[in-house]
């Protein structure tokens, strides 16, 4: 069964490390990458199952809400192959 993927982008790269914490302990989840652009939009993808990814995704989401830091978030539930691939391959790739 295909995991599910989970985005998270924010003005700032210590509010995604809070974000990021507080995902992993509330939920089942992975991170894949955490990017930064120009060190202020910072990306954070996570994959789990559902319901992992559903919780986690909405605890960041209200957590860089709160800070006035948040810039956007989805949830991809159990992607295409194809998609999924594409996260994956970014995910491998070294941060700039």
């Amino acid at each position: 069964m295909t995991k599910s993927i989970g985005i998270v982008e924010t003005r700032g790269l210590a509010i995604s490390i809070l974000i990021a914490d507080a995902m992993l302990k509330a939920a089942d989840i992975r991170i894949l990458r955490q990017e930064t652009i120009d060190l202020a939009l910072v990306t954070i993808a996570i994959e789990g199952d559902t319901t992992a990814i559903q919780e986690a995704i909405a605890i960041g989401t209200q957590i860089a809400i709160a800070a006035d830091q948040w810039f956007a978030s989805t949830t991809i539930l159990r992607p295409d192959s194809t998609v999924n691939g594409l996260v994956i391959e970014i995910a491998k790739k070294p941060s700039a």
